[in-house]
């Protein structure tokens, strides 16, 4: 019972490590648990092997990468002893059921019934995501009423676009939003400190009326995006802003539809899910998965509403009545924050695009990897504890189906064979009318990639993880880990 001993003597000297002349002194005592975790959670396991001990080493690991946190010492003070804090009540809350059962000598052994519950457990949440998934495709659609707005009756748009370093997907954007035939456009360009040659392309779009802003380096509390998204909604003079990326490419009845779904609907802010028409198979691989997020959870449960950055209005009254950007600042998914603050009120909807609605985006695979990086590990509140239950979630909920029926098939068990073969072709199912909606020349590929899929989606938010708390994460050349993160800017660059 010695390294029993020593693992819940670790959980009481960790527990004060958080308290006053503890914390101030956290580097050696980090240095200390870190050795005596490591220590005691390999010992136990040579010592008393079992999937209850297996268990204590995993979460033993979890909790050495939270020392690793603090003894990086890269954060604010204030919001490292909270950040760390809480993922180590939440470590030690979980430890606790291995070690007792270590401790009283309970069998931590899978029975066949754990197995039977698992698959069935699969089964139930494939259903529920494909109802979810028909639920929200009836809801999000964009139905073309008898709603119609003469010239005189529609608002002023201001369309604006932050950009850095831009080169043809800037040209490729303005020329779209330039072939529109809404009457009362204003589009806004702001340059943000780019050193290559975007100001010269926007500048070519000037006789076009296309309005330049230079802008300036921001403040460390702000993210660049953010403090861009700031100037722009300043300098803007339409009664609704819509903002979006360089990648987004518009038909030329799409901002007449959208300012008229958003009339009738009588809605403050829409963000709306792209479409792609690319059979590059790689593009079936990243973005898939980002869609799943949006048109598949629960959102209404969570209370945090489906959204995109690709693309969204909000009328400028109300951004202004809801604090602009400055009290979000900080954060990855702004646009999170108004459509969680509206759809309170019923003043927010997410919509899909389609041939009339026509709103596209034409971004890269490697793109579309660097924006997951970006955004996943905020997306769950850059908590290393839910970053762990997505990926066992991801694995046993969405990958498990596809092993359940090979262990069905050498175990000859009819009941999990069968159990696994229906969530695994409902997950598909699932997949392919994502697919369908969002990339339909890359239908095929959803046939067979979602097991390859959910394993890179896993991998991007560990990494994520990982470059957000040791790393850098860089987007646009500029390291967004110092505002996100509250990282001290001045500290030596990690490598």
């Amino acid at each position: 019972m010695l390294f029993l001993s020593a693992l819940i003597l670790s959980i009481f000297v960790e527990a004060l490590l958080y308290r006053g002349v503890f914390w101030r002194v956290r580097t050696p005592l980090v240095i200390l648990l870190t050795a005596a975790v490591s220590a005691s959670s390999v010992s136990l396991l040579l010592d008393q092997p079992s999937l209850a001990a297996g268990i204590i080493l995993l979460l033993g690991l979890l909790r050495i990468g939270n020392y690793l946190r603090i003894a990086k010492g890269r954060m604010h003070d204030s919001y490292l002893l909270r950040a760390t804090r809480r993922t180590s009540f939440w470590l030690l809350l979980v430890s606790t059921l291995p070690l007792a059962a270590v401790w009283f000598d309970v069998s931590f052994v899978p029975r066949l019934s754990t197995l039977y519950g698992i698959t069935v457990s699969q089964v139930i949440t494939a259903f529920a995501m494909i109802g979810l998934l028909l639920f929200n495709v009836r809801k999000t659609s964009y139905r073309q009423g008898t709603t119609f707005f003469a010239d005189k009756e529609l608002p002023t748009l201001s369309v604006l676009i932050p950009a850095r370093n831009e080169t043809d997907d800037l040209e490729l954007c303005l020329r779209s939003c330039l072939s529109s035939d809404y009457p009362k456009l204003e589009i806004v360009v702001l340059d943000d400190c780019s050193h290559h040659q975007t100001s010269e392309i926007i500048k070519k779009f000037a006789q076009d009326g296309v309005r330049f802003i230079k802008g300036s380096e921001p403040d460390e509390k702000w993210l660049a995006k953010n403090a861009a998204y700031e100037r722009l909604s300043a300098e803007a003079s339409g009664e609704i802003l819509l903002f979006a990326g360089v990648d987004v490419r518009f038909g030329a009845h799409a901002f007449r539809a959208l300012v008229t779904e958003m009339l009738a609907r009588d809605k403050q802010m829409i963000s709306i899910l792209p479409r792609r028409f690319s059979s590059n198979l790689s593009h079936a691989f990243v973005q898939p998965l980002r869609y799943w997020w949006e048109l598949v959870l629960p959102r209404t449960l969570l209370n945090k509403p489906a959204v995109l950055s690709t693309c969204w209005l909000i009328k400028k009254k109300k951004l202004k009545k809801l604090g602009g950007f400055a009290a979000i600042s900080r954060s990855i998914i702004p646009e999170r924050f108004f459509a969680r603050e509206l759809i309170k009120t019923n003043d927010y909807s997410f919509i899909r695009a389609n041939d009339i609605l026509d709103v596209q985006t034409a971004k890269s695979f490697a793109d579309q990897r660097d924006t997951a990086i970006r955004v996943k590990y905020p997306q769950l509140s850059k908590r290393p504890e839910l970053v762990i239950f997505t990926v066992i979630s991801q694995l046993v909920l969405l990958i498990g189906p596809f092993g359940g029926i090979f262990i069905g098939l050498i175990s000859d068990n009819s009941i999990i064979l069968i159990a696994s073969a229906i969530s695994s072709a409902l997950l598909v199912l699932t997949h392919i009318t994502i697919i369908h909606l969002t990339n339909p020349v890359n239908i095929l590929a959803a046939v067979w990639n979602l097991p390859y899929a959910v394993a890179i989606d896993m991998w991007l938010t560990l990494y994520s993880m990982y470059k957000y708390e040791f790393g850098e994460v860089i987007w646009k050349e500029r390291n967004i880990c110092i505002p996100v993160m509250h990282v001290v800017p001045h500290l030596p660059k990690i490598e």
